[in-house]
């Protein structure tokens, strides 16, 4: 089997990239040939088939020539387009598999597989398809006011980092994607939590086409630790993580906490901390591999006190990995991943109140932080391991490519786990 993968970027830049290359290794391990098409980038990792990446829509262009370019090719790139179809021609794949292509590739891009009779999916990993703006939050807070369709409001409310330009051009991009058929032309969604799924069926997705399929990691990478000595997190340092109900959870606890990343809030939360005081809590920055590792493996547990939909974060499957249980607010997909009392504990977004005491009443039993963490790595071992995942991708693969645009996988809703192939 050929499986062309297709992702604006070709070097590990985020949650996608971490997805699209899982995939990547996992299927070629399989004896499935993998295509990768990208945008052309000066941080893309060597590949045999780099010359027939695109020029992506240039996303940093500084010039008002250059802004406007842009922007006329964020919501149509023909440029992209034909350099994917020279690919599809020349590659002939089995089936394509779509990560995150906005903005650089675009969507000019998806219908090219259906008409040369070749199925593709989509993986979703944010909300675009519903969401002009990708992270459905309007001025830091939740937002659905676009899921009808109505991606005007994007414009209107600046939805986009307060720019009523980009907002404008978010908006009208959206609106070209659903009127000109490009996301008709996806055989099959793969949305990493039942939560997402649901947004695209309120969006205008059948639910014929729309497939949970959780993202995994190998439980092989990761040396998990049943010990440890402050409570964790790591992601940007921005409102919607949390992180400031984070801090006003832990003040006065005594309880360490380490935090792991950068981002806008930083030095807001540094000067916090330092005028009060707070010595339990230091600032790591930014932290990959070894670095962030060990950080994982000296927690005794990781927090999660997000307040926007999550989709399906992957710190919490690292959590898992190291054996470590996860205290996380119940919103977006993040519930369905931890089982309560098991594998950690949920509470109420944005309520440092409520999370201050779930997190101290686990703090203070470590025999219970242990108990759950062999559970929640028991998990990564099953429930999300990238040996179940990648066998039920292929399954997914075999089926639609044998039948593009008339079969669909669903999973069973009785088990979260299960990837069950039928004929749609």
């Amino acid at each position: 089997m050929k499986v062309i993968l297709a992702n604006n970027y070709f070097y590990m830049r985020g949650g996608a990239e971490r997805v699209m290359f899982n995939d990547l290794d996992a299927l070629s391990t399989r004896g499935v040939e993998v295509v990768p098409f990208s945008a052309v980038d000066p941080a893309n990792l060597p590949s045999d088939h780099s010359d027939e990446f695109a020029e992506g829509v240039d996303v940093h262009a500084t010039s008002a020539r250059g802004r406007l370019r842009a922007a006329r090719e964020a919501i149509h790139c023909a440029r992209t387009a034909k350099a994917f179809a020279r690919l599809l021609d020349k590659e002939r794949p089995d089936i394509v598999h779509f990560h995150n292509i906005y903005g650089r590739l675009t969507t000019s891009i998806l219908p090219l597989a259906r008409e040369r009779g070749i199925a593709s999916v989509l993986t979703v990993h944010d909300y675009k398809v519903a969401c002009p703006a990708y992270l459905m939050l309007r001025n830091g807070k939740p937002c659905m006011a676009c899921v009808d369709g109505r991606y005007s409001r994007c414009a209107i409310h600046r939805c986009h980092k307060g720019n009523l330009a980009a907002s404008t051009v978010y908006a009208i991009e959206a609106w070209y994607s659903r009127k000109s058929g490009s996301y008709d032309a996806v055989s099959a969604f793969l949305c990493p939590s039942r939560f997402i799924g649901d947004v695209l069926q309120q969006s205008g997705i059948d639910e014929s086409r729309i497939i949970y399929h959780p993202n995994c990691v190998n439980p092989e990478a990761y040396e998990p630790s049943y010990e440890g000595a402050y409570a964790l997190f790591t992601g940007r340092l921005s409102h919607e993580k949390g992180i400031a109900t984070l801090l006003e959870a832990v003040k006065g606890t005594g309880i360490p906490l380490k935090i792991a990343g950068t981002g806008p809030l930083l030095q807001s939360l540094e000067d916090q901390v330092a005028k009060g005081g707070l010595k339990d809590i230091t600032f790591e920055g930014h932290c990959t591999g070894e670095r962030l590792a060990a950080l994982y493996r000296g927690a005794a547990v990781v927090v999660v006190p997000s307040e926007w939909f999550e989709n399906a974060p992957m710190v919490i499957l690292e959590a898992f990995a190291y054996g470590k249980p996860v205290v996380a607010a119940r919103i977006g997909g993040i519930p369905e991943m931890i089982e309560e009392g098991q594998t950690g504990r949920l509470f109420m977004p944005g309520h440092a109140l409520e999370l201050r005491y779930t997190l101290g009443n686990l703090w203070n039993r470590p025999d219970e932080l242990r108990r759950m963490g062999r559970n929640a790595r028991s998990a990564v071992e099953t429930r999300f391991s990238e040996k179940r995942r990648v066998a039920s991708l292929i399954a997914i693969y075999e089926r639609l490519r044998t039948a593009p645009g008339c079969a669909v996988v669903r999973p069973n809703p009785a088990r979260s786990s299960d990837f069950n192939v039928v004929a749609g």
